[in-house]
């Protein structure tokens, strides 16, 4: 069984892989609805190191604080460079399904106001599935503000769709039914 299927199991501190210096790394970036993630893999793509922080900087897709965004991931970018001892340069990120391609860009443009040369920007539920390898199924990102979904057939996406239902209105929904405080209803979730 593996840690992640027992959450018992869950080591209390994960020592980083020390990479060498000039070994290849790939970075990744998520600007979530709840939280912008930064993580970054050796050439092997085991985690050598990561970081994330709240921030509503982002709405269902949309880059709704450029600015805060950029201040944000630039500060994260700092404090990983720092544990890693070597620089950030560049990063991939994703997107929602469905959003409109200026929003795609808005987000290339937050990793390189950042400091990080936006390498390529994919649909979150294909991103998902480099990692799942279905060939036949579907996949299903549930996100804080919006469900990405990608219906594959032979290893290939056949339809994308962003619904506009997420996370937190999971919450709300939760929160009326039991008449329960939303943060309540946060926790029933875990």
């Amino acid at each position: 069984m593996h840690w992640v299927d027992d959450p018992q199991r869950v080591p209390s501190q994960v020592q980083p892989l020390d990479p060498r210096p000039d070994e290849p790394l790939q970075i990744g970036v998520d600007l979530g609805t709840a939280y912008l993630v930064l993580v970054v893999l050796d050439q092997n793509r085991r985690p050598l190191a990561g970081e994330y922080q709240f921030a509503q900087v982002v709405r269902d897709g949309l880059v709704l604080d450029f600015v805060g965004a950029v201040d944000r991931l630039s500060k994260m970018k700092q404090r990983v460079e720092q544990r890693l001892g070597r620089e950030l340069t560049h990063a991939a990120s994703g997107y929602p399904p469905g959003v409109p391609q200026v929003e795609v860009r808005a987000t290339g443009n937050v990793l390189e106001a950042a400091g990080l040369r936006c390498t390529g920007l994919v649909d979150e539920p294909t991103a998902a599935n480099a990692l799942l390898g279905l060939r036949d199924g579907v996949i299903v990102d549930v996100g804080g503000g919006t469900t990405g979904i990608a219906i594959l057939r032979a290893g290939q996406v056949v339809y994308t769709a962003d619904e506009a239902t997420g996370g937190t209105h999971f919450s709300l929904v939760i929160a009326g039914a039991h008449d329960i405080s939303f943060e309540a209803a946060e926790a029933m979730k875990l």
